[in-house]
């Protein structure tokens, strides 16, 4: 039931004014070969834009939150393991629900256990309300909401079970209790007995509920800029191209073939070097036996491997609120840190050792490929939300959410900007392997083995 209203509230959105755009400040290089070499090369123009954007995204203005999150997205796959048996009994330990004493009817003997007897004979005799585990969401969720809005809500929050004094008191709530709404939408105004409405539906008589009830936002006035007139030569561009060789500028070897650089692979990898295009293909021949060695049995493994870590996490008080943003962002990394914790890390390396890979450079190479393939097949519309978020957008709604509730949006927001951080080389790499890419990772879906590749 509570999980139901904390759903319904969740859909309204409170939508932020929208500042005024910033001028973007080129901090970065941005080299026109860049543009010159992809056309020449025959990629899609969608791909050329995506190109450009990357430029824009990530050397423009910066979305600026409270605290640093760099240190809780920091994988380090060298790092020493803690005592996993010791750790796992202190975790099962820790998250039991309770002690029963006995599991089984012959395991209480014939002794007289007086601990036991007094358990079962106290049990269900406290009336002491149990504090549920959304309860302090909840709350947060119905302070963050405009004051217009709980009319509506509070009804139905007095008709439910189990929820705390301290929601039903709050100022504007308590006011509600069996109060039907005065303000009512007009398109349900003439409905007969409405009154009789279950609290359930109240949310529904709300004006603003109904998209025709709306007021449009205020949108600034798009001027476009008028061109100045160039003079320009035509026949000067058609003897350019002519001159060119085929494959580009620079990059390319005198007989026409590709750049020797693009077809070797990279002997040190590490977080800062650049994909090549052998380095993408040799990923790619590695997701067959990836894919192979996503059994059951060793997904299984994975899943009890994360909550140590999640829980060791939050020990050492590296986790988010939100930790499983961490899988997003770096996916492939993540999934090799939960494979040495599973004890899975010989049978994995072998999935992968055709390749010369071993765990460290497979899940380095993996995440550059991830990051830019999504980008790749990433819509123009979704990269342009990310760069209106990252120039400052949700800035001021966030101010209106509880810190718990701030917090959690600042790590979102964080993440998904790490999420599309990615150089141009990578991503020229994987455009030229974007059909090998695609046909390797549909059969795995939403999920990689035991990490999500993306926010959806």
């Amino acid at each position: 039931m509570k999980k139901g209203i904390a759903d319904a509230i969740g859909l309204i959105l409170i939508t932020p004014s929208v500042p005024p755009p910033s001028p973007l400040t080129l901090r970065g290089r941005i080299r026109a070969s860049i543009i010159f070499s992809t056309i020449k090369k025959g990629l899609r123009m969608k791909n050329l834009f995506k190109i450009c954007f990357i430029c824009f995204l990530f050397i423009g203005q910066s979305f600026a939150t409270d605290v640093d999150f760099s240190k809780y997205f920091e994988v380090d796959l060298d790092a020493k393991l803690p005592d996993l048996e010791a750790l796992k009994k202190e975790y099962d330990f820790q998250t039991a629900i309770y002690q029963p004493r006995y599991l089984l009817s012959y395991e209480l003997g014939t002794g007289f256990d007086p601990v036991w007897f007094e358990l079962i004979n106290t049990y269900g005799t406290s009336e002491r309300r149990l504090k549920s585990a959304g309860e302090d969401d909840l709350f947060d969720m119905i302070v963050s909401l405009p004051k217009e809005m709980y009319p509506y809500i509070g009804p139905f929050l007095h008709d439910s079970p189990n929820i705390s004094e301290k929601i039903l008191n709050l100022p504007g709530i308590k006011e509600t209790k069996n109060k039907f709404p005065e303000r009512i939408a007009p398109q349900l105004q003439d409905i007969e007995d409405l009154e009789f409405l279950s609290p359930y539906l109240y949310i529904l008589l709300m004006p603003e509920m109904w998209p025709q009830n709306r007021e449009a936002m205020e949108k600034p006035r798009i001027r476009f800029a008028k061109m100045p007139p160039v003079k320009r030569e035509p026949k000067a561009y058609l003897n350019l191209f002519e001159k060119v060789s085929e494959h580009g500028l620079g990059n390319s070897s005198a007989s026409g073939k590709q750049a020797l650089k693009d077809q070797l692979r990279t002997l040190n990898v590490t977080k800062d070097s650049k994909l090549t295009s052998a380095d993408v293909k040799a990923f790619a021949a590695t997701l067959d036996n990836v894919r192979a060695f996503s059994t059951l049995g060793n997904q299984i493994k994975l899943l009890s491997a994360d909550s140590l870590i999640s829980y060791y996490e939050q020990k050492n008080n590296t986790a988010l609120e939100l930790n499983r943003l961490k899988d997003i962002v770096n996916p492939c990394q993540r999934l090799a840190l939960k494979i040495k914790w599973a004890g899975l890390e010989a049978k994995f390396s072998g999935a992968i050792a055709e390749q010369g890979f071993d765990l460290k450079d497979w899940a380095l190479t993996c995440d550059k490929a991830i990051k830019a393939y999504r980008i790749v097949v990433v819509s123009g519309d979704k990269l342009a939300a990310v760069k209106a978020l990252k120039n400052g957008l949700a800035k001021k709604g966030l101010k209106m959410l509880s810190p718990r509730w701030r917090a959690r949006q600042d790590e979102a927001l964080y993440a998904l900007f790490e999420t599309y951080k990615t150089n141009e080389d990578d991503v020229l790499s994987v455009m030229k392997n974007e059909a090998e890419l695609k046909e390797k990772l549909y059969p795995f879906g939403t999920m990689f083995v035991a990490v999500p590749l993306d926010f959806n």
